[in-house]
């Protein structure tokens, strides 16, 4: 299949990098914050609820666009500050442009990933909140790079607003999922400061119930989500129902294992009043068996969830392989009418190294 690569950022999105070297950053801070720095600046604080509103609202990724500015404080801003960090280094589309994958070079260099969805009804952004992942699923891309660093708030909120710049015209809902590269509850505190400015109606405005945090589990992260009263949605990666064979796909489970798991979990759905979903990827002769499936039913059965089944998608050589369609069909089939939603997730992109657990900064040396 022929696939659309480009390793140069285009015009549009080259604007956002805001060639900001030695200059401050305004983009991820919330309106309270830029009202803060314009009174100390010495202008009237409202500049800044309206720099937040061309940048949130309008998109705008240069301050001369910024017209209801004094042309001399658009200049003091064009010396001083930028609006954004990240740069375009690669693209990979599929043919159809409904999947995108572009890479940014993050200070400090590296590259991380993040993922443009489009079907017929709606849009979903995929972002990344670290650059490479310690937790090491077997099965992922991104596990395999390990440990890299933690991506900030502003870092998280700019792939948000360079992929919103990518919607067709007339479009404006998307929705966005934390599920790019790295563990997005190990850098807890700017990927909710992230989400909060994105679903901030100052900000992003993008509606809570549109937000999914996905998680390997991290037991003691889940339970604060749930008392801070944040009322995003929850994914977990499960992808085995007894604990020998989740520690052998997650070494994470070592850590925290499915009975702390459940009951973090639990606690959650109290706490939010939300349901669960549970990310399971089948693995051919490895949890993809009717067995398996029963298990499944017995340990989540009994939770307000949804059970999305994702069929293998592959990351290079290596033992996995993706189940027959008739073997996913077969453990699907025996989920749906013993709990309480399943659906079978083909991942887009998988040509474009765009799916599940298929990011890895590819275009690193």
């Amino acid at each position: 299949m022929n696939v659309k690569s480009e390793t140069v950022a285009n015009a549009k999105n080259a604007a956002s990098s805001g060639g900001s070297e030695g200059r401050e950053n305004l983009l991820g801070r919330s309106v309270p914050e830029l009202e803060k720095l314009f009174h100390a600046l010495g202008e009237k604080p409202y500049r800044g609820k309206q720099v937040g509103e061309w940048m949130y609202a309008r998109g705008a990724t240069a301050f001369d666009s910024m017209t209801n500015l004094p042309a001399a404080l658009r200049a003091k801003l064009n010396e001083e500050f930028g609006i954004g960090v990240l740069r375009e280094r690669s693209r990979r589309e599929t043919p159809d442009r409904k999947t995108r994958k572009v890479g940014y070079e993050i200070p400090g260099g590296g590259i991380v990933e993040s993922v443009y969805m489009s079907t017929p009804s709606r849009h979903t952004f995929c972002l990344s909140s670290q650059h490479g992942c310690a937790f090491a699923c077997r099965f992922c891309a991104t596990g395999r790079m390990g440990r890299g660093r933690n991506l900030t708030a502003a870092e998280i909120v700019e792939q948000a607003f360079r992929l919103r710049g990518e919607l067709p015209p007339g479009r404006s809902e998307y929705n966005i999922v934390m599920m790019g590269m790295g563990e997005p509850l190990e850098n807890y505190e700017a990927v909710v400061d992230a989400l909060t400015l994105l679903s901030d109606p100052s900000g992003m405005a993008v509606p809570p119930k549109r937000i999914t945090i996905s998680t390997v589990g991290l037991a003691p992260q889940i339970v604060r989500l749930a008392d801070q009263g944040l009322r995003f949605r929850l994914a977990v990666s499960l992808h085995a129902a007894t604990d020998a064979q989740r520690s052998k796909l997650m070494p994470v489970n070592q850590r925290f294992p499915l009975e702390q798991l459940l009951r973090a979990i639990r606690h959650h759905v109290e706490r939010t009043g939300r349901r669960v979903t549970f990310e399971y990827i089948l693995l051919e002769e490895l949890n993809d068996s009717v067995a398996d499936a029963a298990r499944l039913v017995r340990l989540v059965a009994q939770l307000p969830c949804k059970i999305n089944l994702i069929p293998y998608n592959p990351i290079g050589p290596g033992k996995f392989k993706r189940p027959s369609p008739e073997r996913i069909e077969r453990f699907a089939e025996y989920l749906r009418p013993r709990v309480p939603a399943v659906t079978v997730r083909y991942s887009q992109g998988v040509e474009i190294g765009a799916a599940c657990g298929q990011l890895a900064g590819e275009t690193e040396t």
